[in-house]
C-alpha cells in the first residue's frame, strides 16, 4: 500500500526505477507532488534491499527536521506500514528496519554534521532543496555512493542521487547541470550525462491531492513568482535585492586588465559554505570590473590561500579586504595574503552596489562584471530580500542564503567608495574615487590619479 499516484508521479517513478539512470532531478511548483513520490521510492527501497542505507538531506539540519522528518517521513510511515516494520530515532533522525536497512535524514550545514552523515556509504542520495547546496557538496555526495549491495539475482545495486527543487534563476549551477546537462564552469557536456534525467513539475499536476484555494492562492502570484511556483518555470527572481542589474547592460566580456589599472580582492570565509575571492580592476574613470572569481566549498583556508596566490600571479593590489575572522584571516596571511577587515554594514553595502548598478551621467554604470563568471551571476540574480511574511519588515535585511559572493562584493564597493576606520583597519585605509565620473566612454582608458590612503 502506497500513494494513489497522478499522471506526473506514475512518469516519475518509471524514472526513479530505471536501470540506466542514476543521477535525478524533479524540478517544479510547490506541492507538486515530487518530494512524497521520492520518499515512497526510498522507503520501498530500503524495504527491497536489506542492509542499505539511504540518505535524505537538506541543507539545514532544523529543516530537515520540520520538513522532511515530521511532515513527509514520519506522516508516510505512521499511514502506509506498520509500526511494527521499523524503529524511529528523534535523537539520530533515522529510521531503522526490520531487515536492518536504514534511512538518516539530516542538515549538511555544520562541518562536524556533514562530516559525519558523509563519513557513511550509501544506495541512495536525496538532496531536499538541492538549489540551496553548492556544486561542490552535491559533488561530495556522489562520492558516498558506493555502498555495495546485491540484488535477490546477486547483481549489484545501482546507487542513485536524487534531487528536487523549486525553480531559481536560470544562471544557478543546478539548471546547468539538472536541465542543461552542462558542467557549471566549463559548459561542456557533463562525461555522466547518460547518467541524468530530468523531469518538470507544475502545481497543477497534484490538483486532485490540493484544496482550491491554494492552487488559487498560487495562481495570484506576482507573474514571476507564479511561473516559478506554480508553473515551476526557472526565472529571474521576484524581490531581488539589485532590481537595477540587467545582464545586457552589466556583463562584458571578458578582456585583459591593462597593467595600471588598480586592482583590489574580497574575499568572504567558507568551509560547508563556499569560501569566495574576487578580483576587481578599477579603470580610469572609477569603474569597477569584477573579473575574477574563486568560489569553492569543503577546502581549508590554506589551500585557498595557495589558489589565490596562483591565480593572482604577478599582479599587485590596492588592499585585500576579508571577513572578519581573526583566525582564518590568520591563516591566509602565513599563506602570503595579507588582508584588512572589511567593511561589514549590509544595507550601507547594498546601497554602495546599487548606486554603482545605476547609469552615471554619462549613460554608463560604474559596476561591470565578467561574463564568465558563473558563480557571481547565479547569486545576484538569486539575492533577495526578506520576504514580507518574516518577522522583519520585508525590505530592512536580505535574506541569508546562497549569499557569499554577496558579501564579498559589497566588501569590495565598501572599500572602494566608503573606505573607513574599522576593526584591523585602525588608520582608515580607502581609496578615494571621483563622487561623479566625467561625461566620457567608460572604456576610455586615459589615466586619472587615484589616491590611496593608509
Amino acid at each position: 500500500m502506497g500513494l494513489q499516484f497522478n499522471d506526473k508521479q506514475r512518469r516519475g517513478w518509471q524514472i526513479l526505477i530505471s536501470c540506466n539512470k542514476s543521477r535525478i532531478l524533479f524540478d517544479g511548483g510547490s506541492r507538486s507532488g515530487k518530494t512524497a513520490l521520492i520518499t515512497e521510492y526510498l522507503i520501498r527501497r530500503a524495504l527491497q534491499y536489506p542492509g542499505s542505507r539511504q540518505l535524505a538531506a537538506r541543507k539545514c539540519r532544523v529543516h530537515a527536521k520540520t520538513s522532511l522528518w515530521n511532515d513527509t517521513f514520519k506522516s508516510y510511515l505512521r499511514r502506509y506500514l506498520p509500526s511494527s516494520c521499523y524503529r524511529l530515532n528523534e535523537t539520530e533522525l533515522s529510521i531503522r528496519f526490520s531487515n536492518h536497512s536504514e534511512i538518516l535524514l539530516g542538515g549538511l550545514d555544520d562541518s562536524d554534521r556533514t562530516e559525519k552523515i558523509l563519513g557513511n556509504e550509501y544506495i541512495t542520495v536525496f538532496l531536499n532543496e538541492a538549489t540551496q547546496f553548492s556544486f561542490e557538496t552535491v559533488q561530495m555526495a556522489i562520492t558516498r555512493l558506493a555502498q555495495r549491495i546485491l540484488d535477490s539475482s546477486g547483481n549489484p545495486v545501482l546507487p542513485k542521487l536524487i534531487l528536487d527543487c523549486n525553480p531559481r534563476g536560470p544562471r544557478h549551477w543546478l539548471h546547468y547541470v539538472g536541465v542543461r546537462h552542462l558542467d557549471p564552469e566549463t559548459e561542456q557536456p557533463l562525461p555522466d550525462r547518460e547518467k541524468w534525467e530530468r523531469l518538470s513539475w507544475s502545481a497543477y499536476d497534484n490538483r486532485n491531492h490540493l484544496p482550491a484555494e491554494y492552487l488559487k492562492s498560487l495562481e495570484s502570484l506576482p507573474e514571476i513568482m507564479k511561473d516559478r511556483m506554480l508553473n515551476g518555470i526557472w526565472r529571474d527572481n521576484q524581490g531581488a535585492v539589485y532590481t537595477e542589474f540587467d545582464e545586457d547592460i552589466h556583463c562584458i566580456d571578458p578582456f585583459e586588465i591593462p597593467e595600471n589599472w588598480k586592482k583590489i580582492r574580497a574575499i568572504d570565509f567558507g568551509y560547508t559554505n563556499p569560501f569566495v575571492c574576487l578580483w576587481g580592476a578599477l579603470d580610469s574613470d572609477g569603474r569597477l570590473y569584477i573579473y575574477r572569481e574563486w568560489y569553492k566549498a569543503s577546502e581549508r583556508t590554506t589551500e585557498h590561500a595557495r589558489i589565490i596566490r596562483e591565480l593572482s600571479g604577478s599582479e599587485k593590489y590596492l588592499v585585500t579586504v576579508a571577513d572578519h575572522d581573526a583566525a582564518d584571516r590568520a591563516e591566509l596571511e602565513s599563506g602570503g595574503i595579507r588582508t584588512t577587515a572589511a567593511v561589514k554594514e549590509v544595507i550601507s553595502g547594498i546601497q554602495a552596489v546599487k548606486n554603482r548598478l545605476v547609469k552615471a551621467g554619462d549613460g554608463h554604470p560604474r559596476l561591470y562584471f565578467f561574463r564568465n563568471l558563473k558563480n557571481i551571476l547565479s547569486e545576484i540574480y538569486d539575492y533577495r530580500w526578506l520576504p514580507a511574511d518574516s518577522a522583519r519588515n520585508a525590505r530592512e535585511e536580505p535574506l541569508k542564503l546562497n549569499d557569499h559572493a554577496m558579501d564579498a562584493l559589497r566588501y569590495m564597493v565598501m572599500a572602494v567608495d566608503h573606505g573607513k576606520r574599522s576593526q584591523g583597519n585602525p588608520q582608515g585605509l580607502r581609496i578615494c574615487l571621483p563622487d561623479t565620473p566625467r561625461k566620457e566612454s567608460s572604456m576610455r582608458r586615459s589615466e586619472k590619479s587615484i589616491r590611496f590612503h593608509s
